[in-house]
């Protein structure tokens, strides 16, 4: 019997840390690492190719950055978990991120470890 994988988005302009959250997942072997450089990017992989998981960055440039992207896919017909990431930890980022519908928000530096065990706890859900 096949393990069902987790499919992972990674939603990140920064191309440096875009990276880094790959590698993070690298050895994985139940985490599909799928990957958006902006929010409109994503939103169509996410319609496209249906994630367990999106991990979005919040600021990005655009007309859809990580908080309109959260929205979006919970109001979408087959929503799915969503962990935002951001620089910004005040409680009233956090608030909006949450509000916004995010399952998590977590502030940059993320610890690599609590990131895989969230994003398995998200894909042992469905």
């Amino acid at each position: 019997m096949t393990e069902k994988k987790i499919k992972l988005l990674i939603v990140e302009d920064n191309e440096q840390i875009r990276e880094l959250f790959r590698r993070t997942f690298i050895r994985e072997p139940q985490v599909e690492v799928l990957e958006a450089k902006n929010g409109v990017d994503a939103f169509k992989k996410f319609q496209e190719l249906q994630p367990d998981v999106v991990l979005s960055d919040v600021e990005m440039p655009g007309e859809i950055d990580g908080i309109s992207l959260c929205q979006k896919i919970k109001s979408s017909a087959n929503p799915c978990h969503v962990i935002l990431i951001s620089g910004h930890g005040q409680q009233r980022n956090v608030d909006m991120g949450m509000e916004a519908g995010a399952d998590a928000y977590k502030v940059k530096p993320v610890n690599p470890i609590e990131l895989i065990r969230i994003v398995k706890s998200f894909g042992d859900k469905d």
